[in-house]
């Protein structure tokens, strides 16, 4: 990454913050703060280890697992905690009122995170309401198909599963190439999978398990002229790539923005292209999009607006300089672990398919084992990672779950190179 590149992201970080009242000149001088000290350092490294400060990690502590939750910097949890304590000064009067009001301010900045239009973004809790919002949105008959991978997280398959029971829908799982060669495998495994009955095709943006990152825009171009709906779980992309999502083309995604967006725990976004809204509409989004509504209910505004300062904070470093960050981080550990003959690469090697997570496949050594003693002795928190099939509920699919006994690491901005060194050394004494 060149510093000028990273500088020239961090001009447009707060200028919807300004318009916050009361605390947002407080919120808006930390964030103008950060980025005075940035443009104000030298060498990239001296870059990162400033954001470091941003982040209340435990002394020693090293947070490897971004994928299944992220840290949240001060400046998050500082306004969420002093935006409750005033709407509970007044609480009828600041839920519907001026507090209540930003919450639907953040719609507007989500939109522009995520390449959409503020009229397909809704707030939600997690990856996992907002898959069961769409599928549950959908008008599936019996004898419908959603085709899906044998990769997949509960989250944004259980909504599928609760179908094929309830309503006669049959999921079909496609089994993962281990690894996926190249984007061309990928598609014409996928084109072999489709029926004349498919009408969703359910994919991951960056895969659970492995990392890798689903050529969704190619995906697109085949299922659209068919009239299949393309979802995707969205849940490890806001906040680690620097991602449009009209350009990818997908019909419907949901995500969690407590991981690598660095939001508040139980925050996340629900994106429904316009132009399929009248084929996916949940009852949450019968009476509109908005962060309050009769179908939606009352909200968390102050853990909304938190979660607007979370992306204000991405904005400020620059989400394409976050992006490089995350993947120069997992290349480097990539690297390292390349060297180690007991452990095989389950990540796609090529740049469009990798991503700021990197996984391997442990070989005579139980990963648990592995996970245990870096946490024990080293302070150091990775995943042991799900297997395949792993929340099938079809008895011929259950019968195919397959335990990779892998380990996934997720490298964001709060790890350094020294941790990244230090890992994979560890790593090498526990496997010795």
């Amino acid at each position: 990454m060149q510093r000028r590149s990273f500088v020239k992201g961090l001009a447009a970080a707060t200028a919807a913050v300004q318009m916050w009242p009361e605390m947002a000149q407080g919120v808006n001088n930390r964030l103008s703060t950060l980025r005075t000290d940035l443009d104000a350092l030298l060498g990239e490294a001296d870059l990162w280890r400033r954001v470091r400060i941003e982040f209340q990690l435990n002394p020693g502590l090293v947070h490897f697992n971004t994928g299944s939750v992220g840290a949240a910097p001060r400046v998050v949890t500082d306004t969420v905690s002093q935006y409750l304590s005033q709407l509970e000064g007044n609480p009828n009067h600041n839920v519907w009122g001026p507090i209540g009001n930003l919450a639907e301010e953040v719609r507007t900045r989500a939109a522009e995170f995520l390449g959409a239009d503020v009229s397909e973004v809704a707030i939600t809790r997690n990856t996992t309401e907002g898959m069961n919002q769409i599928a549950t949105g959908i008008d599936l008959d019996a004898g419908d198909e959603v085709l899906t991978t044998s990769h997949e997280h509960g989250g944004g398959v259980c909504c599928w599963e609760h179908l094929q029971k309830h309503r006669g829908v049959q999921v079909n799982y496609m089994k993962m190439p281990n690894p996926v060669q190249n984007k061309e495998q990928f598609l014409q495994l996928l084109e072999q999978h489709l029926t004349p009955r498919t009408r969703v095709v359910s994919l991951m943006h960056v895969d659970t398990i492995t990392g890798m990152v689903y050529p969704l825009a190619d995906v697109a171009k085949i299922t659209r002229p068919r009239g299949i709906l393309l979802v995707c779980d969205g849940a490890h992309a806001p906040g680690m790539l620097h991602m449009n999502l009209k350009l990818l083309g997908v019909d419907a995604f949901a995500s969690s923005s407590h991981k690598w967006m660095l939001a508040p725990k139980g925050s996340g976004l629900l994106y429904i292209r316009r132009e399929v809204q009248d084929r996916i509409h949940p009852i949450s989004l019968y009476s509109g999009f908005s962060a309050y509504s009769a179908s939606m209910g009352t909200r968390n505004v102050a853990h909304i607006i938190g979660h607007g300062v979370a992306m204000d904070f991405h904005n400020t470093l620059g989400r394409a300089n976050v992006e490089a960050r995350c993947r120069q981080l997992s290349n480097r550990l990539r690297s390292h672990l390349l060297q180690f003959p007991r452990l095989r690469l389950l990540t796609p090697m090529q740049v469009e398919l990798s991503s700021g997570i990197v996984t391997f496949a442990v070989d005579g050594m139980p990963r648990a084992e592995i996970a245990s003693q870096l946490f024990a002795k080293h302070s150091m928190i990775v995943k042991n990672a799900q297997g395949t099939y792993a929340f099938a509920t079809n008895p011929v699919d259950k019968a195919k779950k397959q335990d990779y006994n892998c380990l996934r690491f997720s490298t964001h901005i709060y790890n350094s190179e020294a941790e990244v060194d230090r890992l994979a050394s560890h790593i090498e004494d526990i496997l010795a």
